[in-house]
């Protein structure tokens, strides 16, 4: 399956636009954050730490660096060699599939933007994930992935749950339902934490398989 020719060109083009998008949309929601919290009187460092709070959204700008790294490689120096190393594409890249696919299962009938906010959200749940699968999939070569890569794809997820854990003990905020320890309990948090930890993992192990084919 090819989608397009990706010479150096169209990756730069395509790279481009996956970063111009993304950091909009990111830059975007923060400022909306902050003025809505403001609003409500609990003040900007509130709405950061908020804004902060979201898998959504910090995956975003994970894959808008990602994006950023291959658009303009010559300026991002080191970082901008980790950040094309097809292990971190591949982890940004599960990590906001899988942002659009929670989305649209569990959370889409919870919230009803408008105005700016409809946009913001649908291209932080609906637009980037997609294009970013069809950028995974034309960025990395086939064989570029091996299976020890799966536990390093992993580590992003990871990462954020313990951090998660950590910022829930330290403020009592917890950015989704089904990992809100106050109201369902430690129990059933990591009960749903386990399982969606499963589906990252099939879907990292599918991804490797994918491009050893």
């Amino acid at each position: 399956m090819t989608l397009w020719i990706p010479s150096q060109n169209k990756v730069r083009r395509f790279s481009t636009l996956l970063a111009v998008l993304g950091w909009a949309a990111v830059l975007t929601q923060l400022y909306l954050s902050v003025e809505a919290e403001i609003r409500a009187g609990r003040g900007a460092a509130f709405g950061v730490l908020m804004y902060t709070g979201y898998f959504t959204l910090l995956t975003n700008i994970f894959c808008a660096a990602v994006a950023s790294a291959h658009a303009w490689p010559k300026s991002t120096a080191k970082l901008g060699d980790t950040l094309r190393a097809p292990w971190v594409v591949s982890a940004a890249t599960l990590s906001i599939v899988m942002v659009g696919s929670i989305y649209f299962a569990l959370l889409r009938n919870m919230y009803n933007p408008q105005g700016i906010n409809f946009w913001v959200n649908s291209t932080l749940h609906y637009v980037i994930p997609p294009l970013f699968m069809i950028f995974w999939w034309q960025i990395i070569p086939r064989g570029g992935l091996v299976l020890s890569d799966v536990w390093r794809m992993l580590t992003y997820p990871v990462a954020y749950l313990i951090y998660l854990i950590v910022r829930g003990e330290a403020t009592g905020l917890y950015p989704y339902f089904f990992i809100d320890v106050p109201r369902i309990g430690y129990g059933h948090a990591l009960t749903n934490a386990a399982l969606i930890s499963g589906v990252f993992a099939l879907s990292a192990v599918l991804m490797v398989f994918i491009k050893r084919r």
